[in-house]
């Protein structure tokens, strides 16, 4: 079975990747643009809201 992957969001602290739970599926497609998410980041603890624009997936790391 595949794994799905994560969106995530950049801390505005200490710009650490923060992951928002939300799997890349077609159902992120039906949460409304400006719809706020509060999250934490586990790196610094900073609280803070993001929204689905703010979202992104993490680069895959490159082959050596």
């Amino acid at each position: 079975m595949e794994t799905q992957e994560l969106l995530y969001v950049t801390c505005r602290s200490c710009s650490s990747q923060v992951p928002t739970g939300l799997p890349l599926t077609g159902a992120v497609y039906e949460i409304p643009l400006e719809q706020p998410h509060k999250l934490t980041c586990p790196n610094c603890g900073d609280v803070a809201t993001y929204t689905k624009a703010q979202f992104h997936i993490l680069a895959a790391p490159t082959k050596r």
